[in-house]
């Protein structure tokens, strides 16, 4: 099978891996989201950020250099990786646990206390998932990698919403995937083969580190900064707040964040591929990023345009205030969605270090946004900290660009069809809708809407962008030649 087939096929692999995912958790979110307050989701959030901002020291750039790792002892680096993760893990772990005390005290609240043993625990399963899963991607096993989290992905949702009608309260959106994440562990590491030995080749670990040192640098600062703003909103502003915020930002990346994960992991697998003929690796890119984007921005388009009934239907009338942060952070996630290879990239050039100094500079501006922001509430933080990150994508594009030879210009040139085309719809329905102030439920105003907009959306590209459309059926045809003829049938080509 070729490179892109097999591409494709992984892109739908991870593709329906992600949706069922976000299916699932919508489904346990519409019952927890009734049953919990903003300040429970705020206060599991506020004890994720401080695990997260220490596990960057050692975690970062694990995956990312196995992938990219071409030589022939591909064994002993995965057997040397494993105990490079396993010690590196329990370190953070009992730092981790050291320092909740004092960010219990901190946050007013002891249930972090628990709640950190808790986090901590899925913590170190998930960190050992990284190489099984690393080695299922290096070999293109995207079906079987998906075939064997498809089961735990229910189970997980399910169980939450048993324990939150169980009465478990807040401690119901982490216990079940502290008890289910141990098995998932122990069937991707039978199912693999991966066999560690008793050596631990630490001899190995120095080559490990010397490529993930940038990474870690650069995520070190990534952290902080995107971790930042959730700790100076919960301070500032509460963790009700924090807990409405983190709602907007999740959904606003509900589907698209798994469709980024997707594209980034057969990206990262692909990409290395073609690194000897920058042309070719351009064109290759350029072309699933026309595609991407085809699919992309009318979901966020979409989501836009009927923020207030989603949330509705959703959530009910007590997260109403997450209306218009969504609305910002949709934008934001469009810009994010067409701009998030560019770890895939510059890893795959092995350009760590340029990478590293955009996320260090990046980093003040962000926090100096979120102070700004506060100031003008859960909207106000959203907007300030979208407009800081949406100009410095525009340095990751420079670089992303720079690293295949090719000029600035050309990117958005190659994607001005789908702004323009998606801008201009999101405006036209948004002053319909205002006008028309339709009396429907939300449900039957989503439904209307989404239909309108996907008949109006294929009209556009069949009959002024075809040729972007003939573009974008090639590589549908490339990756994936049996959905190609459905994808044909239904733009008349």
């Amino acid at each position: 099978m070729s490179v892109g087939k097999q591409a494709g096929k992984g892109f739908i692999s991870f593709l329906l891996r992600g949706l069922l995912e976000k299916f699932m958790g919508l489904i346990a979110m519409i019952f927890l989201a009734r049953r919990l307050g903003p300040y429970d989701f705020g206060l599991v959030s506020i004890t994720e950020v401080l695990l997260t901002l220490i596990s960057v020291l050692g975690t970062t750039g694990l995956a990312e250099f196995l992938l990219a790792y071409r030589k022939d002892d591909v064994d002993e680096i995965f057997k040397a990786a494993f105990w490079f993760n396993v010690v590196i893990t329990l370190i953070i772990f009992l730092l981790f646990l050291s320092l909740v005390p004092v960010w219990a005290h901190y946050q007013h609240d002891p249930r972090i206390l628990r709640i950190g043993w808790i986090v901590g625990g899925i913590f170190i399963f998930s960190q050992l998932q990284i190489i099984p899963k690393t080695w299922l991607s290096k070999n293109l096993m995207f079906d079987k990698q998906v075939k064997l989290q498809a089961p735990f992905i229910i189970l997980v949702p399910i169980a939450k919403i048993i324990a939150v009608f169980a009465g478990l309260g807040v401690y119901s959106l982490i216990i079940p995937t502290l008890l289910i994440h141990p098995i998932l562990t122990l069937v991707l590491y039978i199912n693999t083969g991966i066999r560690p030995t008793l050596r631990l080749y630490t001899e190995r670990w120095k080559e490990i580190y010397h490529f993930t040192k940038h990474l870690i640098g650069a995520t070190i600062f990534s952290r902080i900064t995107d971790q930042g703003d959730k700790f100076i909103l919960a301070k500032f502003l509460g963790l009700d707040k924090l807990g409405i915020y983190n709602l907007a930002f999740q959904l606003a990346e509900l589907f698209t964040s798994q469709i980024v994960q997707v594209a980034n992991n057969v990206l990262s697998s692909v990409l290395p591929k073609y690194v000897d003929d920058k042309e070719k690796f351009y064109n290759y890119y350029i072309s699933f990023l026309k595609t991407f984007s085809f699919i992309t921005f009318p979901m966020l388009a979409m989501m836009f345009i009927a923020a207030k009934p989603i949330i509705l239907l959703l959530y009910g009338p007590k997260w109403i205030e997450a209306v218009l942060p969504l609305k910002i952070l949709v934008v934001v996630a469009a810009f994010k969605a067409v701009t998030s290879s560019y770890g895939s990239v510059m890893n795959t050039f092995h350009l760590n270090k340029k990478s590293f100094i955009v996320t260090a500079v990046y980093g003040p501006f962000h926090i100096a946004a979120s102070i700004i922001g506060s100031f003008f509430g859960v909207a106000g933080i959203a907007s300030a900290v979208g407009l800081v990150k949406i100009i410095f994508m525009n340095w990751n594009i420079w670089q992303i660009m720079d690293a295949m030879s090719q000029k600035f210009r050309k990117w958005y040139a190659a994607l001005t069809p789908y702004f323009f085309v998606n801008t201009m719809m999101v405006v036209l329905f948004s002053l319909a809708l205002s006008m028309l102030q339709l009396p429907y439920k939300p449900i039957v105003l989503i439904i209307l809407t989404g239909i309108v907009f996907v008949l109006c959306y294929i009209a556009i590209f069949k009959t002024i962008l075809k040729k972007e459309l003939n573009n974008i059926s090639f590589m549908v045809g490339a990756m994936l030649p049996r959905a190609s003829r459905y994808f044909n049938l239904v733009f008349g080509l």
